[in-house]
């Protein structure tokens, strides 16, 4: 984006939408390809030099990156396009909407050594397409491995690949040593030749990292990193298991004593083969590693292949539980809705009452009247409207009407698919009393709604995609594949805390009915929420929606899957604390029942 706010193009074809990320070697930005009508990843990659060098490293860069152009396969990233414009090459690439393996880890924790198996034959299988036109990789490491939306892996970021063959300077400055330095081979630090065996050393650092959540080369320092990896022996733990003898030899110091490709196939086979069922992709074997999370509701696009990985068997992941009054448990399936991320669909549990609650909007005609607050409140494919008691009344609400279909919003969430299955998050619009932006899975649409029943509903705008509001959410696939909840700052007009999964964003909205806005701070990880969301792990893997408490500017009611807590939050420096620690959803025990339980506090 440019500083008044238009869009940047490249070539004139390729509108710049929001920064991915950065690395030694460039930027890559999420852009959409006008031509084309795709989105796709555009690297920018600087040529450290001007004046009369600037062409001849250009050509050099140019042939260097048709190299990785000309390779298709499966588990390398497509390259769409090359193009030279502002002194800087750019390569355009298909994005992938997936995290990476160091963004899974993070998360989920190690692989076991056969899952780890699974994804290095995918990785070796990559690494032979990219020798084979004679390039290297030369910075394989678990962020630069990506999980593309059918559940394999994809090698990808070869912003500082360069032809085995070339003998002309690489697209680095003098001196410089490109590359995370605890996966680097040691031949690029002591001024000896590289090639493929140079690649498959930096594997077998990735394997080790994937199934130990390091380096066998990580240190304190960079120099003790430095020394290690070309004089030190690795740090293997015995976590490895049965890819110890495959890793201690990737890892040799010379590179003529590494293994060969089809070595390298065959101990990874035996060992992808000791899982308890052996997978048939690599999907099957790492992403039941997922289930110990039930509570997730957006799962992101690379994860739908789990939904029916799992089906047969460990269905935890991808559903939803509810309780009943005597303490049963009941359970739905997740649904996939056309234009949406995956998720689960829970309908209503018994007795008519809704569970989990999915996310929160303002009745309009109640906006600035005394307490009590009345809400619709969205679960799965229903809603129902009800009037939440104030202050300091713990899970207190009267006059609910009963569970209906989000079919009866006629005039707008019925004409948008995927919005009758499920209602993630609203927000109003800036000053306008009655219009909200309404989201679901990677899409919105701004509607106007009335007080009165039926609403009055009328569609405004939409519905979008997500990357319109690509600024806002500072660009990160995990926000444009869906957010979870919005909440409102104390003291901010226009300020909100937007969640998505684990991750929250503070956004300052744009004036208007225009979507989107600027970050003002984050995205950071939810369990900054030191004093309140940290305390709970269900609340720190994601917040469901937020509903605030009726005349009590700064405190609010947080769901998560099956609970719901009260925190305040203070204006200015936004120091947060537990009112009312979580309780169960049950607690809200007239959600939905069509009866007027008055305000009993249970």
């Amino acid at each position: 984006m440019t500083g008044n706010g238009e869009q940047r193009a490249i070539a004139d074809r390729y509108a710049i939408v929001a920064r991915i990320g950065s690395g030694g070697m460039g930027t890559v930005w999420r852009a959409t390809d006008q031509l084309l009508g795709r989105t796709v990843a555009i690297k920018e990659i600087p040529l450290h030099t001007t004046g009369a060098e600037l062409s001849n490293r250009m050509r050099r860069a140019m042939r260097e990156a048709r190299a990785v152009a000309r390779i298709s396969h499966p588990h390398v990233v497509d390259v769409y396009d090359l193009v030279q414009h502002d002194g800087r090459l750019w390569i355009v690439m298909e994005l992938v909407k997936g995290p990476s393996l160091a963004e899974y880890l993070a998360i989920n924790g190690p692989l076991t050594p056969a899952q780890t198996a699974a994804v290095g034959l995918q990785l070796v299988a990559a690494l032979d397409a990219v020798h084979a036109v004679g390039a290297l990789h030369r910075d394989v490491k678990p962020a630069n491995v990506l999980l593309r939306p059918d559940g394999n892996v994809v090698l990808c970021d070869f912003g500082i690949a360069v032809l085995t063959d070339s003998d002309t300077d690489s697209l680095t400055g003098p001196g410089e040593v490109v590359g995370s330095l605890p996966f680097l081979a040691p031949e690029r630090l002591i001024d000896q030749p590289v090639g493929p065996p140079s690649d498959l050393f930096s594997l077998g650092c990735t394997l080790c990292a994937l199934v130990s959540g390091r380096s066998p080369f990580e240190r304190s320092e960079a120099a003790a990193i430095l020394h290690a990896v070309a004089h030190g022996q690795p740090e293997i733990p015995r976590s490895v298991g049965p890819l110890r003898p495959l890793i201690e030899a990737l890892l040799r110091k010379d590179p003529a004593a590494r293994p060969l490709t089809p070595t390298i196939l065959a101990h990874l086979r035996a060992v992808a083969g000791n899982a308890p069922q052996r997978p048939a992709t690599v999907r099957d074997a790492v992403f039941p590693s997922l289930q110990p999370a039930p509570a997730r509701r957006r799962l992101p696009r690379w994860a739908i292949p789990v939904i029916g990985a799992l089906v047969a068997g460990a269905v935890v992941a991808a559903v939803l539980v509810s309780r009943s009054p005597d303490g049963s448990t009941a359970a739905a399936g997740a649904t996939t809705p056309s234009g949406g991320a995956a998720r689960s669909a829970a309908p209503p549990a018994a007795n008519g009452r809704l569970t989990p609650v999915d996310a929160v909007m303002p009745v309009p005609g109640e906006l600035g009247h005394a307490a009590p607050g009345t809400y619709w409140l969205f679960s799965a494919n229903q809603y129902t409207r009800v009037d939440v008691a104030a202050s300091g009344a713990p899970f207190r609400k009267r006059h609910t009407t009963s569970a209906t279909s989000l079919s009866g919003w006629s005039n707008t969430f019925q004409r948008a698919p995927g919005f009758t299955e499920r209602i993630d998050a609203t927000l109003r619009v800036p000053g306008q009393r009655d219009q909200y932006w309404v989201f679901s899975g990677d899409q919105y649409m701004r509607i106007r709604v009335g007080a009165s029943h039926p609403h009055a509903d009328t569609l405004l705008a939409g519905p979008r995609p997500l990357d319109d509001w690509a600024e806002a959410f500072a660009g990160r696939p995990g926000f444009l594949d869906g957010i979870d909840a919005i909440m409102p700052t104390p003291d901010v007009p226009n300020e909100v805390w937007v969640f998505a999964g684990s991750e929250y964003a503070r956004v300052r909205l744009h004036d208007g009915t225009e979507p989107g806005g600027v970050v003002a701070q984050g995205p950071s990880k939810l369990s900054a929420w030191s004093d309140t969301f940290d305390d709970f792990p269900d609340f720190k893997r994601e917040i469901r929606a937020v509903l605030p408490v009726p005349n009590e500017p700064n405190q609010f009611w947080a769901f998560s899957a099956r609970r719901a807590m009260r925190i305040v939050v203070a204006d200015g420096d936004y120091a947060d604390a537990v009112l009312e620690p979580p309780r169960p959803l049950q607690h809200w025990d007239d959600i939905g029942d069509g009866g007027d339980s008055g305000a009993r506090q249970e």
